[in-house]
């Protein structure tokens, strides 16, 4: 049960972190990118570390998380390599890809809790549960 809490509060911190970096300017969201990406990579080592233990339903739900970090880990770097006129944009896909590892987490840990066979295995009950449910979802139009 330990595996499941941190996954999911080391989801909201990254939807949190990704939330507010997109609210600052440029130069504000700076470190909070920074952060954020040390907080993506926190949650796929954990993520890394227990999909083998959990389901094939948590497991392919536990995929998608890793992608999404990975994702978000990459447009964290590309903002801070990127020009003011582009960094806007990454702010915009890294909360995007945020929301959705943080969604995607949450539904993986609820797919792991169920037993093997249960309807609805894999299917989220909450969906946007892991963090704010205001805030940039990623409305540029354009997933990486």
């Amino acid at each position: 049960m330990d595996f499941f809490n941190k996954a999911i509060e080391q989801a909201k911190q990254l939807q949190q972190i990704a939330f507010e970096a997109a609210q600052k300017g440029i130069e504000q969201a700076t470190p909070l990118v920074h952060e954020g990406v040390a907080k993506a990579q926190e949650l796929q080592k954990t993520l890394i570390e227990q999909t083998p233990h959990v389901t094939a339903a948590a497991q392919e739900q536990a995929n998608a998380a890793l992608q999404h970090a990975g994702t978000f880990i990459a447009t964290g770097k590309t903002f801070l390599e990127a020009g003011t006129a582009q960094a806007q944009q990454h702010l915009s896909i890294f909360a995007e890809q945020a929301k959705k590892a943080a969604d995607a987490t949450v539904t993986a840990v609820q797919s792991a809790q169920k037993p093997a066979g249960t309807p609805g295995a894999g299917t989220p009950s909450t969906p946007g549960s892991a963090g704010p449910t205001t805030g940039p979802t990623g409305s540029s139009g354009s997933t990486p």
